[in-house]
């Protein structure tokens, strides 16, 4: 039986109802896809490629505290089939084109995210052997099978204490729960114009900029400096106030927001590559030169990543 045949039934079964004629929302980076009827959003999940446990319980934990992502409704552990509330068609990233709900619609997003860090659960640690797992695929899918290289040499040095310096940066940072992929494609505005989230599922315990430079130094869409600051000051400001930070200094705050931006654009970059030589999906190849940008510009910014600069351009590009 092919998949759409078999989510039929599963709606059939929530509904109560013959013959659903549902409406293909969309698919996405994964294996997922999403259809609309009578005000449910139904997923087809593979089991086999995506989290959907994660996704049922991560739903629960983060409304029990009030922060918005959809409601599961209806699951199908086994084969893959989930309801979820339907938060509408709108994403974050088609509403921010527009210079004058631009800032208030960061404010928003900037509140979720501190909000975020109020959650008192243990998730997976983003831990050392968890950070050099996701620059790998940097080295697998970007160098090798992208490029055809491989680092050799005093290369292979330069990389290797680059991210050991990036690895300490994220240890050393006060460690909460995050989101993991807090992008403009991964918020919605419903019809009264709040926000929700979306792609949840790979939450994790790890260092408090990891969401925040997702969001301000974003892969799809580039902010204009002013804002970009003014958002992470207002982060700051929320972390110092609720005490997630204690006696930090905003200087401090941007090193790790800026070193942990060079963590997750290389992992981005690699995964941008994955997307093409392993599924068969070109379409992200065109975000590769923005997110470039932000890793060299952080490569520019501080002297310990002088020879990383000089790799980078000279033989990574």
């Amino acid at each position: 039986m092919d998949r759409y045949t078999d989510l039929l039934r599963f709606i059939s079964r929530v509904t109560g109802e013959r013959d659903p004629e549902p409406s293909i929302v969309s698919g996405d980076a994964s294996f997922r896809k999403y259809y609309r009827y009578r005000d449910r959003i139904y997923v087809d999940a593979p089991p086999s490629t995506e989290k959907n446990r994660e996704f049922v319980e991560l739903s629960a934990v983060y409304n029990s505290y009030g922060i918005p992502v959809p409601k599961v409704y209806e699951a199908d552990l086994d084969n893959g089939y989930l309801c979820v509330e339907d938060l509408g068609n709108v994403m974050f990233s088609s509403r921010i084109g527009d210079s004058s709900s631009m800032h208030d619609m960061y404010i928003k997003a900037a509140d979720i995210l501190v909000k975020i860090s109020s959650v008192k659960e243990n998730f997976t640690p983003f831990d050392e052997a968890f950070i050099r797992r996701e620059v790998q695929i940097f080295l697998d899918w970007y160098l090798d099978a992208h490029l055809g290289r491989k680092l050799k040499g005093s290369d292979a040095k330069i990389w290797d204490s680059v991210i050991d310096i990036l690895i300490r940066n994220c240890l050393i940072q006060p460690q909460i729960v995050m989101h993991r992929d807090f992008h403009c494609r991964n918020i919605m505005v419903r019809a009264d114009g709040s926000l929700a989230l979306i792609d949840f599922q790979d939450t994790v315990t790890g260092p408090l900029t990891y969401d925040l430079v997702s969001l301000i130094k974003d892969c799809y869409i580039t902010l204009e400096p002013n804002l970009r600051n003014e958002i992470a000051h207002y982060v700051f400001d929320g972390f110092s106030d609720s005490g997630v930070l204690r006696n930090e200094s905003f200087e401090n705050f941007e090193r790790f927001l800026d070193l942990t931006g060079m963590q997750r654009h290389l992992k981005a970059i690699g995964i941008f590559c994955r997307l093409l030589h392993r599924d068969g999906k070109d379409g992200y190849l065109q975000y590769l030169s923005r997110t470039f940008t932000y890793v060299r510009d952080v490569a520019s910014k501080y002297n310990e990543l002088s020879d990383f600069k000089i790799l980078l351009e000279d033989r990574l590009l």
